[in-house]
């Protein structure tokens, strides 16, 4: 995205919120037919009453999956409208990319094609994650995180928090879903990184790339041990555009539901101060200020309840 999409404002920001709300959360509610891999026709995703009321058009929205900087969108070219309707739902699960580089792929066809062909009702349009919709089959569109190739194992699993719900986390047992289907990591910054920032004295995240999985703006790195996680059953995928997802596990029968357990954090920092490793291994190093943890969010950050983390 543009300097002007990373503020927050623009038209272009506009349409990318619109189409996340979607895609990610909304469809259900407001009728829009998704498959099982979270696809839906470009078509109908324009004529939905909002999309409509901003007169969106099929270019902007090809431009808000090519321009998306945590390539939040992907793009699927169906040749003609029938073929896309007489596919039964195996069959158009088949045609689709297992792989994040087949996925990527797919999508640069699609916008490539897009140039030519302006039809939007032959292109499909998903979210690449964070959905909360149910009927949206995970394991159909991501890859699974296993101990049997470890070479595929990102060096960094790390999730992105605030003040405020680092001690609910702690006393809830660990990371949980809330109102997403998985809990959200990313691949970075590396630990070293951070810490090597604030041996210098330089708190914050100024300069930092932007980082799919995370909010620019997170206060509380937690790094988790993802080889451990894995050894002990806990799932793992990524998505195509590299975020790490994790539905979590039951531990001990908790009636909470499931968790990414605080057995698997491996080192937590807070970072937006400086104050260094607040976790360590099992081992609370130092608690967060008082007045730090009362701040709240920053401006427009949902506030997490007493079972745990916000949403990513």
């Amino acid at each position: 995205m543009g300097q002007q999409q990373r503020r927050g404002g623009g038209r272009d920001v506009t349409v990318s919120k619109a189409l996340s709300l979607l895609l990610r959360h909304a469809a259900e509610k407001e009728g829009l037919k998704l498959d099982a891999q979270g696809y839906a026709s470009v078509a109908d995703v324009l004529a939905w009453r909002k999309l409509k009321s901003l007169k969106v058009t099929f270019p902007e929205i090809v431009r808000a999956v090519a321009t998306s900087d945590k390539k939040r969108f992907a793009l699927l070219h169906i040749p003609t409208a029938d073929a896309q309707q007489s596919q039964s739902t195996d069959a158009q699960a088949s045609s689709i990319p297992t792989t994040s580089a087949g996925q990527d792929t797919a999508t640069e066809t699609a916008l490539a094609v897009s140039e030519s062909d302006v039809d939007p009702s032959h292109f499909l349009i998903r979210a690449t994650q964070g959905h909360s919709i149910k009927g949206v089959e995970a394991a159909s569109f991501l890859e699974k995180l296993s101990l049997e190739d470890e070479s595929k194992l990102p060096d960094t699993v790390v999730h992105g928090t605030f003040h405020t719900a680092w001690p609910a986390i702690l006393s809830s047992g660990g990371l949980r879903c809330m109102g997403r289907n998985q809990v959200h990591f990313a691949t970075g910054p590396t630990l070293d990184s951070v810490l090597a920032r604030e041996a210098k004295g330089v708190a914050g995240n100024d300069g930092e790339k932007v980082i799919s999985g995370m909010r620019r703006d997170a206060q509380v790195l937690i790094y988790l041990d993802l080889k451990k996680a894995l050894a002990a059953g806990c799932p793992f995928w990524r998505s195509e555009n590299g975020v790490i997802l994790s539905e979590g596990m039951l531990v001990g029968g908790d009636e909470k539901g499931m968790v990414v357990p605080v057995e698997f954090f491996d080192v937590v920092v807070e970072r937006k101060l400086g104050l260094g490793k607040i976790w360590e291994r099992g081992r609370e190093i130092q608690a967060l200020p008082e007045d730090l943890v009362k701040q709240g969010h920053p401006k427009g950050r949902r506030t997490p309840n007493k079972k745990g983390n916000t949403l990513s």
